[in-house]
């Protein structure tokens, strides 16, 4: 195909900016690697703001890329695999399948690695050690194992691509192709690409995706990868179903696991069509680089998550910011138990965070210290009926008082109380001047006789809100 038509194409999908000279090439194949090109091939490379496209050592178009973004290089070199298709090596594949069935995983793996023509090597879940290589580019004392094993979290996938990513040179100083490996849902870690003698082709994102899915299924098979991924995983289970037991301890240790005294358990409700199973393989990838440790099982038809957290991170900022993170990438839903220390306390902490997820809130992430005036309200027996008379009446008499008159005393009030009673905070918040918010604390004074110096005043009006706004959701 000519390379004018072909980026035509191409800009149908992707926001490619042309140079204005393009030459009149037959481009037959198209390949992620930099230096010097090769006859009829477009060459992709990329920087941190933008992916370059050459043809005959110069660049004939760029895409503006965000930083630490690994998927676009992927996108496109799909895209150019779909107009510049190529057969697949589905007969090799098959013979490769039958013949692991009596091979050695080794020889499997590097049979795998010649169809592709780049070192393989097989890594853990945490990212930070190669079970088995092909080549020793890969091997414990080679650049790439030394530099995995010092980072932590060594492999972070921010972003999958049909379950595909390169690394970037932060995380790996050889580039990596990653595709997980899984067996039943179970994640097992990952199967590696080094791309060193072969540059990265459409036909490696074809061809790796099922190679690993062998390769997982040899890997069980063969005990290469023990299945005690899933037995780890399944001391949630312990914690939730048995009662206190001197030996929990004993058994954490028999699973190279930890029995955890500081950390919280997360349920985890999925947004999108996923099943359980799925949700917890992807949460397993995802959430592994993040923590120290964290296991995860599917429970009573809940996806259940512990995660050990010291009690001064899992006040952090950093720790809600990586909660986010993973509700977003793993699509969906995240409610955080309180912090206990007791791992006798699971079962009950795993209780709140099921009340929790019934209270109809939208966020990613639930702390259940944070909804836990609401998880209170829920347990008042003829709530509807009840719960009306915690509503301080003078927050009533405000609200008469702004629908006559068409003021703002209940939302200045309410912004005083979230303030802590801090007046230049609260008048910022509102967007006034602080002798407006004076003149209206005055006339809340005037109107209620509330004296909004009192800390158990503030304390009572604040729990009136929270009544109020729980009978508004609940349109009761």
């Amino acid at each position: 195909m000519l390379l004018d038509a072909l980026l035509r194409q191409l800009s149908t999908q992707f926001a490619i900016v042309r140079s204005p000279q393009v030459p009149n090439l037959m481009i037959t194949q198209v390949q992620f690697k930099p230096g010097p090109t090769v006859a009829n091939t477009l060459q992709l490379w990329c920087d941190d703001t933008k992916l370059q496209i050459y043809a005959q050592n110069q660049v004939v178009a760029t895409l503006p890329m965000a930083k630490g973004d690994t998927t676009l290089p992927l996108k496109v070199l799909t895209a150019c695999g779909a107009i510049l298709p190529s057969a697949v090596q589905d007969n090799a594949i098959l013979d490769l399948a039958i013949a692991a069935n009596t091979a050695d995983f080794q020889v499997t793996l590097a049979q795998a690695a010649g169809m592709l023509g780049d070192p393989l090597g097989v890594l853990q879940l945490d990212g930070q050690k190669f079970v088995r290589v092909t080549n020793d580019c890969l091997a414990p004392e080679s650049a790439v194992s030394r530099f995995l094993a010092a980072h932590v979290p060594a492999i972070d996938p921010d972003q999958f691509y049909q379950h595909l990513y390169v690394t970037t040179p932060e995380q790996s100083p050889t580039p990596l192709l990653l595709t997980p490996l899984s067996y039943h849902n179970n994640a097992l870690g990952y199967l590696a690409m080094a791309i060193t003698a072969t540059p990265l082709m459409p036909k490696h994102l074809a061809i790796f995706p099922q190679l690993g899915k062998l390769i997982a299924h040899v890997a069980v098979a063969q005990q290469v990868i023990e299945k005690k991924l899933s037995a780890r995983d399944q001391l949630v289970n312990l914690l939730l179903d048995s009662p206190v037991d001197a030996n929990w301890a004993a058994q954490f240790r028999l699973q190279h696991a930890e029995l955890p005294t500081a950390c919280v358990i997360v349920q985890a409700l999925p947004t999108h069509d996923h099943d359980l199973g799925a949700l917890r393989e992807r949460l397993s990838y995802l959430a592994a680089p993040m923590f120290a440790q964290v296991l995860i099982t599917i429970a009573h038809q809940r996806c259940l998550a512990l995660v050990s957290v010291a009690l001064t991170a899992y006040h952090s900022p950093d720790f809600h910011a990586k909660l986010k993170k993973l509700a977003e990438q793993a699509q969906c839903r995240l409610i955080v138990s309180h912090f206990y220390t007791d791992p006798g306390a699971t079962k009950a902490a795993a209780a709140v965070c099921a009340k929790a997820a019934q209270l109809d809130r939208q966020e990613a992430v639930i702390f259940c210290e944070d909804v836990a005036f609401d998880l209170m309200l829920t347990q008042v027996e003829d709530g509807d009926s009840i719960l009306p008379f915690f509503v301080d009446p003078a927050i009533q008499a405000l609200a008469q008082y702004d629908a006559q008159l068409h003021s703002d005393l209940v939302k200045t009030l309410a912004a005083y109380l979230a303030a802590m009673g801090n007046q230049v905070a609260t008048a910022a918040t509102l967007f006034i001047h602080p002798n407006t918010l004076r003149n209206r604390l005055q006339r809340i004074h005037e109107l209620t006789g509330l004296d909004l110096k009192d800390a158990q005043t503030c304390f009572k009006l604040a729990a009136s809100y929270k009544v109020a706004a729980y009978l508004h959701a609940k349109k009761l």
